[in-house]
């Protein structure tokens, strides 16, 4: 089973997949679009590539939420951001057959920087950013499976 991961953007959203044991993330390609039917196509074209059974897109959860909290409180509702990601969920939910679930992004696109940081001729970091979304998501869903057995 494979498994995408995208950090949206209005203009631009990064792409990873996971290896196909489901342990490490690998950053894939940044989409830059115009129109999300454009995105929607190439969504489409990389989940048949592939074979991406789930989407996983990041969400801008505050930085104070954790500690037991639920990862999306009132306070990231409100947030611009936030609301507009969700619209995006949203619509990628109803636009494509492969299920499509959230993962908290916080601090990826700061921590993807760092690691391009000194990097000649990285890139842009939305794609390594949805690397990290990713990773996390596998993460804890490796973790889960572990403290069950």
């Amino acid at each position: 089973m494979t498994l995408l991961a995208l950090d949206y953007g209005a203009k631009k959203v990064g792409v990873a997949k996971s290896d196909e044991q489901n342990k490490m993330a690998l950053p894939l390609t940044t989409v830059r679009y115009e129109k999300r039917e454009q995105l929607l196509e190439i969504l489409k074209s990389i989940s048949n590539e592939y074979g991406v059974e789930r989407i996983i897109v990041g969400v801008p959860v505050s930085l104070s939420a954790g500690n037991g909290e639920p990862m999306m409180r009132n306070v990231d509702l409100e947030n611009k951001q936030m609301q507009e990601v969700l619209v995006f969920v949203e619509w990628l939910r109803g636009s494509i057959e492969v299920p499509v679930e959230v993962e908290d992004e916080r601090l990826s696109t700061k921590m993807a920087n760092s690691l391009l940081k000194g990097l000649v001729g990285a890139g842009p970091d939305d794609a390594v950013a949805a690397m990290l979304i990713l990773q996390t998501y596998l993460d804890r869903k490796n973790s889960d499976i572990k403290s069950r057995t």
